[in-house]
């Protein structure tokens, strides 16, 4: 009787060691596909491997960890065995996370409007919404109705001046490098709320591997392809790119430390920030040369309720 009860104490450590093991496996693999910045997802009728398995004290969490089988990531759930296959990820995945910043004015809710309807149909995309101050009611109240994923953040008043916007990019930057895992191997677009996006747009970003440019109608900051060079620029910047022109590899861009100085325009801005990742003109990735799908359409003059002009030309608009 001693012999049976040891063969089967041996027998149930053999069944937990390989529970564990497989397990461990799958977890594994659901965390990398976390760490490479995609969503987890369920598949409910994605089959649990080791049926027989009531030994393993992990059995409930391995079932639901097979049974996420993260489409996104790339990976499916088998047929069979439950076993997670790698899919090559391509171009298609990619997420694009957009980065808005935004401030009280009369033409706020107006703009982000446009920025909603633009990006309402776009799969596989983040919008990043910061205010400058703390969370504003009508901006909250109007996310909450957005149907298209987001993060409502703000600088809680530590962007109190010089060119606004591009401090507010920082706090986002910030905030992604704190986060990191969860923004891999995307597209990081700055979208400033004075352009409007044809839905092409977000399309043609994922092709971005490391920097990459098109063209913004309407905008003085272009270039042209034969022979590529960068029209002449009054501020003799290297890379005089428009804000909405513009793609940066997520990885590339959170790995380093690069940052907006608090008090340059936009676009002097975005060029020290290509500087720092590329090496010469011939290292930027043109994504579109003749493709109009960007515009720049700042509101102008627009008059307040107790009688204050303000235009969007201020601090470099958001």
């Amino acid at each position: 009787m001693a012999k049976i009860y040891f063969c089967f104490y041996v027998l149930s450590l053999i069944l937990l060691c390989y529970c564990e093991d497989k397990c461990t496996e799958t977890l594994q693999k659901v965390e990398e596909c976390r760490q490479k910045g995609y969503k987890v997802k369920r598949v409910e009728d994605c089959p649990v491997i080791a049926e027989n398995s009531l030994s393993c004290r992990r059995e409930t969490t391995c079932r639901k960890a097979v049974k996420t089988a993260v489409k996104e990531c790339g990976y499916t759930c088998g047929e069979k065995d439950g076993a997670f296959r790698g899919v090559v990820a391509n171009n298609v995945n990619k997420t694009v996370y957009i980065i808005t910043p935004t401030y009280n004015r009369p033409t706020q809710l107006a703009e982000l409007t446009i920025m909603a309807q633009s990006l309402k149909d776009v799969s596989n995309v983040l919008w990043l919404v910061v205010e400058q101050k703390m969370h504003t009611e009508r901006v909250s109240q109007f996310l909450s109705k957005v149907s298209t994923p987001h993060l409502h953040l703000s600088s809680m008043g530590r962007v109190k001046e010089g060119n606004l916007c591009n401090g507010l990019r920082n706090e986002v930057l910030d905030f992604m490098r704190r986060y990191d895992y969860q923004y891999r191997d995307g597209v990081i677009h700055f979208a400033n709320l004075n352009r409007v996006y044809a839905p092409q747009a977000f399309e043609e970003m994922r092709k971005v591997e490391r920097v990459g440019i098109w063209p913004t109608e309407r905008s003085w900051e272009q270039f042209r392809c034969k022979p590529f060079e960068f029209y002449p620029n009054q501020d003799g910047l290297r890379y005089p790119i428009d804000v909405g022109s513009i793609g940066f590899s997520s990885n590339a861009l959170l790995d380093s430390d690069l940052s907006f100085e608090p008090d340059v325009s936009d676009v002097e801005g975005m060029s020290r920030m290509v500087a720092g990742l590329v090496k010469s003109q011939a290292d930027l990735e043109i994504i579109s040369c003749e493709g109009k799908f960007v515009w720049y359409l700042p509101f102008y003059s627009v008059k307040k309720d107790y009688g204050k002009d303000e235009t969007e030309e201020e601090k470099d608009s958001a």
